[in-house]
């Protein structure tokens, strides 16, 4: 099952600010082993650029900077006493079979506006996002999903900073991951 979403005059919508006291989430994976690959690395630009021309950027509107995440982590969005379901995945099947799907987040810095990329195996939803500690306002440009291709994202946020924090869904999860960009100039 596929599904696309095209943002077309479709005004921007105010985002909740993120939860500062929302509690990390321990990873007990191994960072260590997830190291990519040149390949991995072309396929994951190749993958971007192909996206943002679906979302309407062409050649033209080069941005000013392409940030990668100064921190990244885990954070749980479920109250603390309600009850979560496990960690593991349903999903899990369905991203060790196959071929590998692009993984990556980044930050386009424009001249007037910032730009939010992410891709992976999940349906992607932004959830909350603050800029330099207020509240901010976005849009989905591109948003899609489906077996063969994973999630595929690209949001627009409105105003300038330095620092903005996004909250990312992947999927059904209980957790979002959390992306700090910091020096946004």
């Amino acid at each position: 099952m596929t599904t696309q979403s095209f943002a077309t005059n479709i005004p921007y919508e105010q985002l909740p600010l993120i939860d500062l006291s929302a509690p990390k989430v321990l990873s007990r994976r191994n960072r260590a082993e997830n190291i990519p690959s040149e390949s991995s690395i072309l396929q994951d630009s190749e993958d971007a650029k192909t996206i943002l021309a679906f979302a309407g950027f062409d050649g033209n509107s080069s941005p000013k900077s392409i940030m990668e995440a100064t921190e990244k982590y885990m954070i749980e969005t479920q109250p603390l006493n309600a009850p979560t379901r496990s960690s593991e995945s349903p999903n899990i099947e369905m991203r060790q079979r196959g071929i590998r799907k692009p993984h990556y987040t980044r930050l386009l810095v424009f001249s007037q506006k910032l730009v939010f990329q992410a891709a992976c195996c999940l349906p992607l939803k932004v959830i909350a996002a603050s800029l330099d500690g207020n509240a901010v306002s976005g849009m989905v440009l591109f948003n899609s999903h489906s077996e063969e291709s994973g999630g595929k994202l690209v949001y627009e946020f409105d105003g300038k900073g330095t620092e903005m924090i996004i909250d990312l869904k992947r999927g059904e999860s209980t957790r979002a991951q959390r992306l700090i960009f910091q020096g946004i100039t």
